[in-house]
């Protein structure tokens, strides 16, 4: 469990909450947020105060990963600043005063390199009318009712990611079906869809489209059709497509090698493949041509050079040898 430090003013005896945090903060926040932010002003009751994400979790009944997504919200509200080592473990939480924070400006963050777009954060805070709908459509789409926790993970979309109330019903929308009602895939998939910068329904349609495509291509490839992919083969086709960035034409050719080698589909043997590609910084089909000939001719070599012949020593031939009267032995053996 790792510890950080609390740094804030000391409160004395009691806890001060600002007019202008109860005013402009708390009501476009979740009550989830609000809670962890009040508690972190409780513990300020000396200038440093050892605590941990897990302890928080525990005192609130909730998990790390919503005591984290709480710290990370009041960070992009400017109301404080997380402060990580090396290893990128949080050692220090520092509060920053609501007046000071007021002034930062925190409509719009830009999205990490690479994209083009600019997504809002946070967005206009939902009415209470909008949020009891939007709400109530997830759980039609999930086929539940959403607990505390679990609506909290919703709220999170519009609080810190800025997803509009659309995007979000999308999100749900398009995760049931692909066969996935669990929140922490959800969570996973709005949390991609933020890095690559898909602010609105369109754009996410857009490249979730194309995925699509590539999916059922792959699956093509396999022989497979008939069928959507399950979630481990979609787990390994984003990985490869992600994480991995290799092209549609790199990862169909590597599962047709797949079908070429052992005659059936398999995504593990396919990623042995890709990784091997991965490591040789293979991008295109045009690197592979000087990697299959050199295959070829350690093949070659290994198939033309004869095999060295083995070296047996028979461990009887260390005995001296003997000669001996058969008939002599078995006349003793007898008259024995």
């Amino acid at each position: 469990m790792t510890h950080f430090q609390l740094h804030g003013p000391s409160k004395g005896g009691h806890t001060l909450v600002s007019d202008l945090f109860l005013d402009e903060y708390m009501p476009g926040a979740n009550g989830e947020y609000v809670k962890v932010y009040l508690y972190l002003l409780r513990c300020l009751k000396s200038d440093v105060q050892d605590l941990s994400v897990s302890l928080i979790a525990d005192k609130f009944e909730r998990t790390e990963s919503d005591i984290n997504r709480a710290l990370k919200y009041w960070e992009k509200m400017h109301l404080l600043k997380l402060e990580y080592d090396e290893s990128k473990e949080l050692t220090g939480i520092r509060l920053t005063d609501e007046e000071t924070a007021s002034s930062i400006p925190s409509s719009h963050a830009q999205v990490p390199r690479g994209s083009s777009h600019f997504v809002p954060l946070p967005g206009r805070p939902f009415t209470q009318e909008e949020t009891k709908q939007l709400l109530f459509i997830c759980e039609q789409y999930l086929g539940k009712t959403l607990s505390s926790s679990e609506v909290s993970k919703i709220l999170y979309f519009h609080d810190a990611l800025g997803f509009s109330a659309d995007l979000i019903e999308y999100l749900v929308e398009y995760c049931v079906s692909k066969g996935h009602k669990s929140l922490r895939y959800i969570e996973s998939v709005a949390e991609g869809w933020h890095k690559n910068g898909y602010a609105t329904v369109s754009q996410a349609k857009e490249q979730t489209n194309l995925y699509n495509k590539v999916y059922f291509s792959i699956l093509k490839a396999f022989g497979i059709s008939n069928r959507n992919p399950v979630e481990a083969e979609i787990t390994y086709m984003d990985k490869w497509l992600k994480e991995w960035c290799f092209s549609g034409e790199l990862i169909t050719e590597a599962c047709s090698r797949t079908m070429a080698a052992i005659h059936q589909p398999s995504f593990e043997y396919a990623d042995q493949i890709l990784k091997r590609w991965r490591e040789k910084s293979v991008t295109h089909l045009s690197d592979l041509e000087p990697l299959d000939k050199q295959h070829q001719t350690r093949k070659t070599l290994a198939d033309t050079t004869p095999p060295k012949k083995a070296v047996t020593t028979n461990r009887f031939h260390n005995f001296p040898k003997h000669n001996y009267d058969i008939q002599e032995l078995e006349k003793k053996l007898i008259n024995h």
